[in-house]
C-alpha cells in the first residue's frame, strides 16, 4: 500500500507543479524562484519540441520544415512538401518563446502564451 501512496503523492506533486507553471506563465504568480523554474521548464519545452518541427524553419539550412529531413530542390524527397510554396507563406512564431505556431492557433503549444499578446 505504501508504494501506491507514494505514486499517488508523486502524481499530485506533478499536477501541482503543472498548475503552478501555468499560473506563472499567465502572470498570476510573481515569486522570483517560481518564475525562474518556469523559465527553465519553458526552455526544456523548446528542446523537447525542436525535433517535432516547432523550431521556426530556416530555408537556408536545407531541412524540410514538415518532416525534418534534408532536402534538395523544390520538393522534399521524404514527405513531398513543396518547399517553395511553404516558404512563400508567412511563418507564425510565439512572441514569448519564439517557437512555431499554426496560423489558426490562439495559444502557443509550448509555453501557453496567447498569440499576439
Amino acid at each position: 500500500m505504501a508504494a501506491e501512496q507514494k505514486k499517488a503523492k508523486v502524481q499530485k506533486l506533478i499536477e501541482m507543479g503543472e498548475r503552478v507553471h501555468m499560473l506563472v506563465r499567465e502572470g498570476k504568480m510573481q515569486d522570483g524562484d517560481l518564475i525562474a523554474m518556469s523559465a527553465q521548464v519553458t526552455e526544456l519545452d523548446k528542446v523537447i519540441n525542436a525535433p517535432l518541427g516547432k523550431v521556426p524553419p530556416n530555408r537556408n539550412n536545407g531541412i524540410c520544415p514538415q518532416c525534418n529531413v534534408a532536402f534538395e530542390g523544390a520538393f522534399c524527397t521524404a514527405c513531398g512538401l513543396n518547399i517553395e510554396e511553404f516558404f512563400a507563406k508567412p511563418v507564425f512564431t510565439c512572441d514569448k518563446c519564439g517557437l512555431m505556431v499554426n496560423e489558426e492557433d490562439f495559444f502557443c503549444g509550448v509555453c501557453g502564451s496567447k498569440r499576439g499578446a
